[in-house]
């Protein structure tokens, strides 16, 4: 792959992480029923899931690191989402994305996403 097309990779699947974080819902047995709470994961209480530090978290998140497909599947189980959900948008991106021999249309590209 480009540096360009791993740069939109690791920045579309680092932004359904970082929304799956946010928008983490849990359940708080009320009595009989389950209540939705949605509470927010933290980058320190994934990295801890995931053995990594909160700072690599933030770099998987803003798409400066790569997560290795054991990662990406670790965050998938810790959310309890597809492996598909982190990475379906990345692969329309990467669709849209045509590999050009001038690297200033390949900046451009990245600049849109």
């Amino acid at each position: 792959m480009s540096r360009v097309r791993d740069k939109i990779y690791n920045k579309t699947i680092g932004q359904k992480i970082r929304e799956a974080r946010e928008n983490n819902i849990i359940y708080i047995t009320n009595g009989e029923t389950a209540v939705p709470k949605k509470k927010l994961t933290t980058q320190q209480r994934l990295g801890k899931a995931l053995g990594v530090t909160f700072q690599q978290i933030q770099k998987y998140e803003s798409g400066h690191n790569a997560l290795s497909s054991i990662k990406l599947l670790e965050v998938s189980n810790f959310f309890k989402k597809p492996i598909e959900y982190f990475t379906s948008d990345a692969t329309e991106l990467l669709e849209k994305v045509r590999p050009t021999d001038n690297t200033s249309d390949q900046s451009e590209s990245l600049n849109s996403v």
